[in-house]
């Protein structure tokens, strides 16, 4: 499939191909360690010969089940371990669920605070 093939359909993706992008990232991720930055959305949608739409839904499933976390301006990253078990032994016990998205959220608002840190700093009226 060429270039040209890609934009069509756009915005009609199918629920195969977003599932089976996932599954593929999913995989991979497993292999990689937690905070790991992920390809971004273009290179992922090249990658995969999809839309960045098809791209952007099969992260968005992956962010929905907790595999990774999205940082605003940052990109994705691997948010589990690569293995739940190993975790878990290593860390004295079984992952918690409410932790994790307790976490996320410090995550995002850190994210958010640090943008709006670096941005006042770059201002020449900030004293």
């Amino acid at each position: 499939m060429d270039g040209s093939e890609r934009g069509r359909g756009e915005g009609r993706e199918d629920a195969g191909v977003i599932a089976d992008r996932a599954d593929t990232l999913r995989k991979e991720i497993a292999a990689l360690p937690a905070g790991h930055r992920l390809a971004s959305l273009r290179e992922l949608a090249d990658r995969f010969k999809v839309t960045t739409v098809t791209a952007g839904n099969a992260l968005k499933a992956l962010a929905d089940e907790g595999v990774i976390v999205s940082v605003p301006t940052r990109g994705y990253f691997v948010q589990s371990p690569p293995s739940a078990g190993e975790a878990g032994q290593e860390a004295g016990g079984p992952v918690n669920r409410d932790e994790i998205n307790a976490i996320h959220s410090e995550i995002q608002q850190l994210a958010a605070r640090v943008a709006e840190l670096e941005k006042r700093a770059q201002s020449p009226s900030s004293a």
